[in-house]
């Protein structure tokens, strides 16, 4: 009796992991193109973690960032939508190595600006966004050249995040 409790426990485990996996992939499915990477880079144990106004290191691809209260933030470039009370905000710089497509991803809800000449942010090539994707919210992708790069993330309800850039495939 104890073998068939056994194989009865490991079918509800896998039949329970099914499940839950299932139940993910409608939503992370749904953006208007693969998070897939986002996802593992942000469930990573070894994910660097930087403070806002730190550069991304060009090849780290992804970092859980800790913003400041959006009073506090003092963000480089003024943003397309106005600081909203109590959120957070804060911005990393990067090195972009090759001019093209990248997007910028957030594990939560918040707002994307992207600048690369310090005074002005740029426009979206595209955006996606979908609640229920376990790890990823929103995705946005810019048209980028060879470069520094500063990106700025504003109304945050939570003063810590997962932020990813990487170049569209």
């Amino acid at each position: 009796m104890i073998i068939p409790r056994a194989i009865l426990a490991a079918g509800l485990v896998a039949i329970s992991v099914h499940a839950t996996t299932a139940e993910e992939a409608p939503a992370c499915a749904s953006f208007a193109w693969s998070v897939a990477r986002e996802r593992a880079a942000f469930a990573a144990p070894n994910l660097l973690a930087l403070a806002s106004g730190s550069a991304l290191p060009t090849d780290a691809g992804a970092a859980q960032l800790t913003l400041k209260p959006a009073a506090e933030a003092a963000l480089p470039v003024p943003s397309e939508r106005p600081m909203k009370a109590d959120t957070y905000a804060g911005f990393v710089t990067v090195t972009v190595p090759a001019a093209g497509t990248y997007q910028v991803t957030l594990s939560d809800e918040a707002w994307i600006d992207v600048s690369q000449d310090g005074r002005a942010t740029l426009q979206p090539a595209a955006h996606s966004g979908k609640t229920g994707c376990p790890g990823v919210r929103k995705s946005v992708r810019f048209a980028l050249d060879a470069g520094p790069v500063t990106i700025e993330i504003s109304r945050a309800l939570s003063a810590q995040l997962k932020l990813g850039v990487l170049k569209a495939e």
